[in-house]
């Protein structure tokens, strides 16, 4: 089953309704248009093709499970999913550091890969150049955030920061990078 062209955003809605309403082909569309980039999302969070499969399919059972929780009003279809696909790659993420230690996730230098643009996803070239346009203080504490996990309280514990100073720079950093993605959706 191919991804097909993109889903507008009414096309998003009637794909929901039919996962609500329990129907076992919808689930499916949803999985042949965006396992791909869950995948490549949970490789890069996890580390490993067995991880990030499992993770993929545990996308796709919350998804049907929790599809009354989709809200078009608050944003695309392919960005709900992939919330959920971070949410739990984290939280695998913290259970594993809390049972072997800490988790060495050397994300931010890693040569970037093109991936294909997905409706409603930043590509991830895209993503990185954008984020190293933040100032250095603020795009470490938002890397250590978003891909290791860690909670600002950690950050702070581990940076010798404020707690207070770390919520502010993160803020800042994602108040910054919601600008740069308006700007690039307008032009």
């Amino acid at each position: 089953m191919s991804p097909g062209p993109p889903l507008t955003p009414a096309d998003e809605r009637a794909l929901m309704r039919r996962l609500q309403a329990g129907d076992e082909e919808a689930i499916r569309i949803l999985y042949a248009r965006f396992s791909r980039p869950i995948f490549g999302l949970g490789l890069r969070l996890l580390g490993s093709p067995e991880s990030a499969e499992e993770l993929t399919q545990d996308v796709f059972v919350a998804a049907w499970r929790k599809a009354e929780r989709y809200d078009p009003a608050r944003g695309r279809l392919s960005t709900w999913l992939m919330s959920i696909a971070h949410n739990m790659g984290i939280d695998r993420l913290r259970r594993d550091r809390r049972h072997a230690g800490s988790v060495p996730m050397e994300l931010e230098d890693r040569p970037i890969e093109g991936e294909p643009e997905e409706a409603g996803v930043l590509d991830r070239i895209t993503a990185v150049r954008i984020v190293r346009t933040l100032p250095t203080a603020e795009r470490r504490l938002l890397m250590l955030a978003y891909h290791r996990g860690m909670t600002a309280r950690e950050i702070a514990e581990a940076d010798g920061i404020p707690l207070g100073t770390v919520k502010t720079r993160l803020r800042a950093a994602l108040i910054k990078l919601r600008r740069t993605e308006a700007w690039k959706r307008e032009s």
